[in-house]
């Protein structure tokens, strides 16, 4: 006669870990850090504005271009060190959409116009339209009754910079936000762009569609 124990030990039972463990675990948490990222320029768009500045009084018009810098998978290859000396690399930030810091297009009146110029202004928009690889040619101008050489600067076409590579240095923004738990969170900005030499411009026609 068969006892208990004989009836449990001719059937077998097996224990298989289960995925849902492994699925259920959150990925280790990266905290977003200053430094370069390589990506490339998405939303790009322009506003114009005019304002009275404080410092002189003085009526400004100026064309803002916004946008962001969106990572890119070469991204991977970037090394960051956090705080306590640790390091990682950049896979964690690829498909980040980093918000730039407007770049200021300082505009030159023409007859009739109430603003002034402020074409000593445009340093930062000039060293923005060189990260992209734009061409800036240098003419001989009369300014305050002397001859200068002058750079000449494009009028750039966001739908012609969205997709151009580069390399964004991300900035602590000098507001923080609140969380749900009523924390303080920093901000980050793309505070300017440099070249992304190795980059290359992202396909946006129709054409370059895999159907």
């Amino acid at each position: 006669m068969s006892t208990m124990n004989d009836i449990l030990n001719d059937e077998e039972a097996l224990f298989i870990p289960s995925d849902d463990n492994a699925k259920n675990q959150k990925p280790k948490y990266i905290a977003k850090m200053e430094g370069e990222y390589l990506g490339h320029i998405a939303e790009a768009r322009t506003t114009v504005t005019q304002w009275t500045d404080r410092a002189s009084g003085n009526l400004f018009s100026a064309c803002i271009y916004n946008f962001k810098v969106c990572v890119a998978p070469e991204n991977r290859g970037m090394q960051y060190t956090t705080a306590d000396g640790s390091t990682h690399d950049g896979e964690s930030y690829v498909g980040w959409n980093i918000i730039a810091n407007g770049v200021f297009r300082f505009l030159e009146p023409k007859d009739g116009d109430k603003f002034v110029s402020n074409a000593q202004g445009n340093d930062r928009y000039l060293r923005f339209c060189q990260a992209l690889g734009m061409e800036i040619k240098t003419v001989s101008r009369e300014v305050n009754g002397k001859t200068m050489e002058v750079s000449v600067l494009p009028t750039l076409d966001p739908k012609e910079i969205n997709g151009l590579p580069v390399t964004a240095f991300v900035g602590r923004h000098k507001e923080d936000w609140i969380n749900d738990q009523g924390k303080s969170m920093p901000q980050w900005r793309c505070k300017f762009i440099k070249s992304w030499n190795e980059g290359k411009k992202l396909a946006t026609s129709t054409d370059d569609l895999p159907f």
